[in-house]
């Protein structure tokens, strides 16, 4: 385990394209990681919320993950996207992350059952023993059935079975207690899901931020984030505002559609728009994007480059 795993910085977590017929396009996956990778992105999450990991078969994310490591060529580490619904899937799914070339892992909490404290640390011990690369906890309440306790975290920190936590509630009060409970640990990152708080999570003390918005225009995270680390608050907060701008594309209306299949499917056209690439569909049971949708994300971001 090293510290390159964990870097400091904008880590995208991508996007999924595949072809017509389901599987990995990896033309298109080549031409995003190279993308990032050229606008100065530190790491790349596969498998993530943004990535579709609940709508992805084993076979399907394995497939995404090994064609990412291998167009990154261990230029920026590559995390995994880690669930089950109980410990031993997640311990399959960690295993098989490692098997095809992951740098770390990133663990969710059991899906199906709340558990107490004690069973979550048991969970989190567990897959971090069956595997030798690093754990990071992914605490995200919208997505499992609670928060994770910042006491927990700081625990499971101490003993070494967590090296990072990437936190998407969208509470920066308890980001911040996050990560005042854990600077004493060496070696333990932190990292901010968020999309217009960027520079926010540089004054609080993450080490890092994850983007999906990074999908479309890496660059200008980068920029926030630095700026912001490097005392230029004025510098950080103009190129927030193309991510304020660009955050528009959320709120294109797609009929039948619920807010997740939504606002991914408007990072993938948005960052297919910007890479010159056909509009790509979503993965079932998500709504696919329509022409008059495609066009208006379309639209927000050519306002976004040009403003």
């Amino acid at each position: 385990m090293t510290d390159r795993a964990l870097p400091t910085g904008v880590v995208t977590p991508l996007v999924v394209f595949r072809t017509e017929d389901g599987a990995t396009d990896r033309a298109a996956t080549k031409a995003l990681v190279e993308h990032q990778i050229a606008a100065g992105v530190r790491g790349l999450l596969v498998n993530g919320s943004t990535g579709e990991l609940g709508n992805l078969a084993p076979a399907e994310r394995s497939a995404v993950l090994r064609a990412v490591v291998e167009t990154a060529a261990g230029r920026v580490p590559v995390w995994a996207g880690v669930a089950g619904l109980g410990t031993a899937d997640a311990v399959t799914a960690a295993r098989e992350a490692e098997a095809d070339g992951a740098d770390a892992a990133l663990v969710l909490p059991p899906l199906f059952f709340d558990t107490s404290d004690a069973e979550l640390a048991e969970h989190f011990r567990t897959v971090a023993a069956a595997i030798g690369i690093p754990v990071l906890a992914y605490d995200v309440p919208a997505r499992a059935p609670r928060k994770l306790p910042v006491p927990l975290v700081r625990e499971l920190a101490e003993e070494g079975v967590l090296r990072g936590l990437k936190d998407s509630s969208g509470n920066l009060t308890a980001g911040r207690q996050l990560c005042a409970a854990t600077e004493h640990v060496a070696g333990f990152a932190t990292y901010l899901g968020s999309e217009i708080t960027l520079d926010l999570a540089a004054y609080l003390g993450f080490d890092g931020v994850v983007p999906g918005l990074a999908n479309i225009l890496p660059g200008s995270a980068v920029e926030v984030f630095d700026a912001a680390r490097s005392g230029d608050p004025a510098r950080a907060a103009e190129a927030q505002r193309t991510y304020q701008r660009l955050l528009g594309i959320l709120d294109v209306p797609l009929d039948g559609a619920g807010f997740s299949a939504r606002a991914i499917a408007a990072i993938k056209v948005a960052a297919a728009v910007v890479m010159d690439l056909p509009a790509p569909g979503t993965t079932a049971p998500f709504t696919q994007p329509d022409a008059a949708f495609v066009a208006a994300v379309t639209d927000i971001v050519q306002q976004s480059r040009t403003n």
